[in-house]
């Protein structure tokens, strides 16, 4: 804490330096095409046209702009709290909608409409997520924040979407397909999720969010999609940016290539064993992680643009006996070694053709190697995996627009994977008496290069100057299950008044196995893809520019459910079936002026089946109330965030204990109907963040502190239960957790 007040005090009289620049590129949001002559202006600033390309430049002063950009014959577009440094280039691309009538339409950057997510969107900037308390900067915590959106617990990154579960959702790195966007997962181990997202805030343009009915370009998960874009690297100056805090320090530098294009490289190192030791939670083990960010563009010619991008992901995590010993959930008290080595390659020619026309085709190839060893306080061998997988592919999408009332969309795509798998688990470790009694198994998965592709198409018509209807198909060929399917999709947009109109989304969602479930026994490589189908009403009220209210119904009904209905055996079966429903609000005013905030309400019913004809259960992440409320202010020169979330607590199923032998006890669920029949208490949270920014000469400097849990609230997580009582115990989050933290730019 003294480090950082002292960078408050040091700065606190610098004055500000010269003049910053921002740049940027205005293009078509359907055909991709270049405007000439759109206009961006900043009130009592400055205005500029951008050139035939779609490029422009504006000089302005250091500060944080809200900055309006327009075009005859397309809906106005604001961008909120843009940042100019002093000496510093600034990039902000921007793609505007053409307009139906000429009436001027303004809306927020967060606030602009995507085809692709017609229902239950979002679209969140690299500063709408630095500025969101409670995260660290972890993309993943801030849209975790939205409604219909959480986590199993603060430990844990990973989304749950509207009653799924962490593997249904999409993740999409500059239109590249990424299996796993955390790091520390414990997907292989209980199913929990990730600890962080891969991606530092750093490296962020923009990324799109849906929690439900998105369109035909998305496909082969059940529940929500995540579409990312990396920012691009300025074109006139070599500039970086030093980053760190209480557990990560990494670098950013923008080189540029030339007139026409820039090189983007990001490095990251994670000391968050060093900080654990520090504050006191060495039982946590010792995780590691660095990785390395490159994104290259470069114009070929005035419509023809390449990107580049490299991605590599690094991890370890280690355990140690006595670390081990000390953990307060028995299950993980294992002597842990495990690491994982991620790597994505891609290219993508985005081409712009005729006057109406846009392409994209994009190559890529990833790879991955997850291995472990989970040895038992006694040294003998529990758990082991060897998982080694990879996957090349081509994928081509190209949008057409006929004027301005209709646009069609086609794609496809083939891709090859490749996996060798091995898996070991011995018996007798845990409490519940189905995995007590469970035999020893090991099994290996070798997938030879097996081709699976899809294809799909789409039309925007938009039918009177108040209604839009957006049917789509996709056909997806899963090589692993040896099915062909078809998941027809519709979406609609009927605006009552211009700042009041209801949305519709539905359509039929589709998810193969995956691979490691397909490796722990030969009777799973049967197993088909599983199936949701989505119905989402909604009412979006856009009260002002920067405010706006949705309030949203949903239901998804599950079918051919992967379940594994005893564990006793590694043996899964689509057999299950089940359905969500619930009610999402949301009240949203964007980082405009000295005030931003949300308010997020959902209601949640999720509930589950292992076959047709057994008993309904409510789903393991099932939530049925979270509220979340976020402030930001400036206030004499600082950045003020503070979030408070009230949740309902998992559901959780009760045991029967069995005196196995004297003085050592299993658990036994009696009954298949109390499955789930019982919720851990409610959960309540406060965090706060506070942010100076100082300038000096060409450097700025923004020193931070985001604290976690302010007021100690002991939440309860989950039961634990252990060989030597018949009763369990309640493991608990209630650490106050301060992460400091300050990113330099020059």
């Amino acid at each position: 804490m003294a480090w950082l007040l002292g960078c408050f005090l040091l700065f606190g009289f610098a004055s500000q330096g010269d003049e910053g620049t921002l740049v940027g590129r205005i293009t078509d949001a359907i055909s991709g095409q270049p405007i000439g002559g759109a206009e961006i202006s900043v009130q009592g600033q400055g205005r500029t046209v951008a050139d035939a390309e779609g490029r422009y430049r504006l000089t302005l002063a250091p500060g944080t702009y809200d900055v309006k950009i327009s075009a005859v014959g397309y809906a106005s577009l604001v961008v909120n709290e843009v940042k100019i440094n002093s000496q510093r280039t600034t990039v902000e691309d921007a793609r505007l909608r053409p307009a139906i009538e000429e009436r001027v339409e303004v809306r927020s950057g967060a606030f602009v409409e995507n085809d692709e997510m017609a229902a239950s969107n979002i679209a969140l900037r690299r500063e709408e997520i630095r500025a969101t308390p409670g995260t660290g900067g972890d993309p993943l915590r801030a849209l975790s924040a939205l409604p219909g959106i959480s986590s199993v617990s603060t430990e844990f990154a990973d989304l749950i979407v509207r009653g799924g579960t962490p593997d249904e959702n999409l993740y999409l790195i500059e239109n590249i397909p990424i299996d796993d966007f955390t790091y520390f997962t414990d997907r292989f181990d209980n199913g929990r999720g990730g600890r962080l997202a891969i991606l530092a805030p750093d490296v962020f343009e923009r990324l799109d969010f849906s929690a439900g009915g998105f369109g035909v370009r998305y496909g082969s998960k059940l529940s929500s999609a995540l579409d990312i874009k990396l920012r691009s690297a300025t074109r006139d100056r070599v500039q970086g940016a030093l980053f760190a805090d209480s557990g990560t320090a990494g670098i950013t530098v923008e080189t540029p290539l030339g007139k026409r294009g820039g090189w983007l490289f990001s490095a990251r190192r994670s000391y968050i064993d060093v900080a654990f030791k520090v504050i006191d939670l060495q039982n946590f083990g010792r995780p590691r992680n660095f990785d390395f960010i490159n994104k290259v563009d470069l114009d070929l010619a005035p419509r023809h643009k390449l990107v580049l991008t490299a991605l590599n992901f690094f991890e370890r995590f280690t355990l140690t006996r006595d670390e081990a010993r000390r953990l307060g959930r028995r299950v993980d008290r294992l002597e842990t070694v495990r690491s994982s080595r991620r790597a994505v390659l891609g290219a993508r020619l985005d081409s712009a053709l005729g006057t109406g026309a846009f392409s994209q085709l994009t190559l890529w190839a990833s790879g991955q190697h997850a291995d472990g060893t989970f040895l038992r306080l006694n040294g003998v061998l529990q758990r082991a995996r060897d998982l080694r997988d990879a996957e090349i592919g081509i994928k081509e999408e190209a949008s057409v627009a006929f004027g301005r009332r209709l646009s069609f969309e086609t794609g496809g795509g083939i891709f090859w994977q490749q996996a060798d798998y091995y898996t070991f688990e011995r018996g007798g470790f845990s409490p519940l008496e189905e995995e007590f009694f469970a035999p020893t198994h090991s099994h290996r998965l070798r997938l030879d290069a097996t081709a699976s592709g899809y294809a799909y198409a789409q039309a925007s018509w938009r039918a009177t100057r108040s209604l839009a209807v957006i049917p789509g198909i996709r056909l997806d060929r899963y090589g692993i299950t040896r099915q062909t399917l078809a998941s027809p999709r519709l979406a609609a947009r009927l605006a009552l008044t211009p700042r009041l109109a209801v949305r519709f989304a539905s359509g039929l969602y589709r998810q193969p196995p995956a691979l490691f479930i397909l490796s722990l026994a030969p009777e799973n490589r049967h197993l088909r893809a599983m199936r949701a189908v989505h119905a989402i009403v909604g009412l979006e009220w856009l009260v002002r520019e920067d405010v706006r209210v949705v309030v949203e119904a949903y239901r998804k009904d599950y079918a051919d459910l992967i379940v594994q209905p005893t564990r006793l055996l590694p043996i899964f079966r689509n057999a299950g079936e089940g359905e969500a429903e619930g009610l999402d609000v949301y009240v949203q005013k964007t980082l405009a002026g000295r005030f931003a905030g949300q308010i997020a309400y959902s209601f949640l019913r999720s509930r589950r089946r292992f076959d047709r004809e057994g008993p309904s259960f409510p789903a393991d992440f099932e939530r049925p109330h979270q509220l979340t409320i976020i402030g930001i202010t400036r206030a004499f020169g600082f950045g003020l965030a503070a979030k408070y979330r009230a949740a309902s607590g998992l559901p959780y199923t009760p045991t029967v204990p069995v005196e196995f032998r004297p003085g050592f006890f299993l658990q036994r669920i009696a009954r298949p109907e109390d499955r789930n029949s019982r919720r851990l208490p409610a959960s309540f949270s406060f965090d706060l963040r506070v942010e100076r920014q100082f300038s000096v000469r060409r450097a700025s400097f923004a020193p931070y502190v985001d604290m976690f849990n302010v007021t100690g609230r002991n939440n309860s997580t989950e039961l634990n239960y252990e060989f030597s009582s018949p009763f369990p115990t309640r493991l608990r989050e209630g650490r106050f957790l301060p992460i400091f933290g300050a990113r330099l730019e020059f």
